[in-house]
């Protein structure tokens, strides 16, 4: 074989494994690409309604600070992927409060009449709250979930009549924080959270610290 026919053999040969790598190079890459895109987590929007009982209690010296049952109701919304997810929720609940043997004591400036100084009184606080969570899948329909609620007072209802504004005692807005835990049955969820604040909520001119603990359970259906 002549040096120009070997030469030209080479060239044949180093073009035709030039051209299959090539050929391995972009299969490789197409392939590489149907899989990262067949494993990219898929967003899913979704909407709901909840329904549930909110136990709260009210943690200050001058507070009756039993355990009391209430109900809570709202819808909630979110995306969610294949590990995380955000929701949001809005929230109307109810949180019933009854005053102790020293609230007179301390708090006698904001009574109707002087003559309740031995009465208890109870205040159901009306609130619409905004709770902002982080969803983490644990196994499963189980999920984690971690935020920050903002709630609004509605109206307090001053059921004995006992205070001149109920309402103006307790601090119009304030932020908790959320831990709890989903779980989700197809269509439908269950879950439980606890919710603690951040601030004071005692709104008079005593210095004293009234911070909320709250227990809420739900059953929820998504609508879309």
């Amino acid at each position: 074989m002549s040096i120009i026919k070997m030469s030209r053999f080479f060239s044949s040969v180093t073009n035709l494994v030039l051209a299959a790598t090539m050929l391995v190079f972009v299969v490789s890459n197409k392939s590489q690409a149907q899989d990262v895109i067949k494993n990219a987590s898929p967003i899913h929007p979704y909407l709901g309604i909840k329904i549930g009982g909110n136990f709260s209690y009210l943690d200050g010296k001058s507070w009756d600070n039993g355990i009391k049952s209430n109900l809570l109701g709202g819808v909630y919304a979110g995306i969610k992927g294949l590990r995380v997810g955000i929701q949001a929720e809005a929230l109307f609940s109810q949180s019933d409060y009854t005053t102790g043997s020293s609230f007179h004591d301390v708090y006698s400036d904001y009574y109707n009449n002087i003559g309740d100084s031995l009465k208890n009184g109870s205040f159901r606080v009306n609130k619409l709250s905004i709770p902002i969570l982080l969803q983490l899948k644990i196994s499963g329909g189980l999920w984690l979930q971690l935020g920050a609620q903002f709630s609004g007072i509605v109206s307090v209802d001053d059921k004995d009549k006992l205070l001149h504004d109920a309402k103006s005692i307790f601090t119009q807005n304030n932020i908790a924080g959320i831990g709890g835990l989903t779980w989700n049955l197809g269509k439908f969820n269950i879950g439980a959270r606890y919710l603690f604040d951040f601030s004071n909520i005692n709104n008079t001119n005593v210095d004293e610290v009234w911070k909320q603990h709250i227990l809420q359970v739900h059953v929820g259906v998504k609508i879309l």
